[in-house]
């Protein structure tokens, strides 16, 4: 019988070719896009621990470096203080330069 599915010889082959197919396809639809989002996210997440972690120790020695800079014309306890103030002034400084360099709503610009 020719057509009866079980005396084909290729019979074991096409059905696991086609069987390899669809998993084949569920997995690039379904695992792919999840491993990339975890990766991601994993990635994602080392970065800003990092990153974190190196403003926080670029912050102790900005401050540390303007310390030993005021101590050398400075006693120590007003070094500090002096620190914290011109450390403070140029963060504010900043700020107000961003704040002036972001981008105005368009009412704004009709208005002036």
């Amino acid at each position: 019988m020719a057509g009866n599915p079980i005396n084909d010889p290729e019979f074991p082959r096409k059905t696991v070719d086609f069987i390899d197919r669809i998993v084949g396809a569920v997995r690039d639809r379904t695992t792919k896009p999840v491993v990339a989002i975890t990766r991601g996210i994993v990635f994602g997440s080392i970065v800003a621990v990092v990153a974190v972690s190196l403003v926080v120790l670029a912050l102790i020695a900005i401050m540390r470096g303007t310390q030993e800079l005021f101590e050398l014309f400075l006693s120590e306890r007003r070094a500090v203080w002096t620190s914290y103030f011109v450390v403070g002034g140029c963060f504010i400084l900043l700020g107000a330069l961003l704040m002036r360099a972001r981008h105005s709503s368009p009412e704004e610009s009709e208005t002036t």
